[in-house]
């Protein structure tokens, strides 16, 4: 808890001198609430509790946690909060499917969230087969394809690929949990089927690795407890942290006995608002 403190203090520092905006009074003018995912190590009260005297000086009121990405969208139409928040790679699909959302970045210098796989603590030999799999595929381009053809031409209006996991008798199944909260990162299809960029990852890992991947479905805010009860042994994570030197990285939501891998990818935190906000006007003037 003291650790998440910290971060967060940090993180919200930077977001209070560059989101300041001051009324005729002298007051901050405040344009609504700001809404997140919700995180697995504290609770919504908690972190406002934390953030009372930093969001003095915010445009925004308070966070707001939702469970999944589909209430937040619809908590942001409604006027509920004003700011969604969350990777860049998300905001952008989002802005991209929706003609009144446009994507903002939150801050001057936005803060960088890496991508790793999250598994059981006991599962060292696996995470450590996993990171080996992700270095060799950084080296040898995979990584860079599958972002074009999962990511980058997805957001532009493609369809993603349905991945089907090389079978492989008698060896290990690993079971994968897909929220479908993150796309086009993390996606569930129309249909319910787990489909998108992790997807296609994963299933190229097994494939090097000789193991079975399936496929379950969670709700955002249960990975955690779905992965400590066995539901599934791999969730795909997302934390504030430093891409080069992620093993020396604070990471603030990652629940107790558990561990990562190298990271797969950064992205920068970013932000969808509705077009005619008053908070698109706040970031053409910066």
């Amino acid at each position: 808890m003291k650790k998440l403190v910290q971060i967060v203090l940090v993180l919200m520092a930077a977001l209070s001198i560059c989101l300041t905006v001051y009324a005729d009074d002298g007051a901050v003018q405040k344009y609504g609430n700001i809404g997140r995912l919700s995180k697995l190590n504290i609770t919504e009260d908690e972190l406002n509790e934390v953030l009372k005297d930093i969001m003095v000086n915010s445009i925004c009121n308070r966070y707001v946690f939702y469970d999944t990405m589909t209430d937040m969208l619809m908590a942001l139409n409604r006027g509920d909060i004003v700011v969604l928040e969350t990777d860049q790679n998300t905001v952008r699909y989002i802005a991209s499917r929706n003609d009144n959302i446009v994507d903002r970045p939150p801050y001057l210098n936005p803060n960088n969230l890496m991508f790793s796989v999250l598994l059981r603590g006991e599962d060292v030999e696996l995470r450590d087969q996993i990171s080996n799999s992700i270095a060799e595929m950084e080296e040898d381009g995979t990584i860079e394809e599958m972002r074009q053809r999962y990511i980058e031409d997805v957001i532009v209006g493609d369809d993603p690929d349905v991945v089907v996991p090389e079978k492989f008798p008698g060896a290990r199944t690993i079971k994968v949990a897909v929220t479908g909260d993150r796309p086009p990162m993390d996606y569930v299809s129309a249909g319910g089927e787990p489909v998108g960029f992790n997807t296609a990852l994963i299933s190229e890992i097994g494939k090097r690795l000789g193991i079975n991947i399936e496929f379950v479905t969670v709700d955002c805010g249960a990975r955690g407890i779905a992965l400590a009860t066995g539901v599934c042994d791999i969730v795909f994570w997302m934390e504030i942290g430093d891409f080069e030197n992620w093993e020396g990285a604070d990471l603030e939501d990652q629940p107790e006995n558990t561990i990562v891998t190298k990271p797969y990818m950064s992205v920068p935190l970013w932000w969808a608002v509705l077009s005619d906000s008053p908070v698109v006007n706040v970031y053409r003037e910066q």
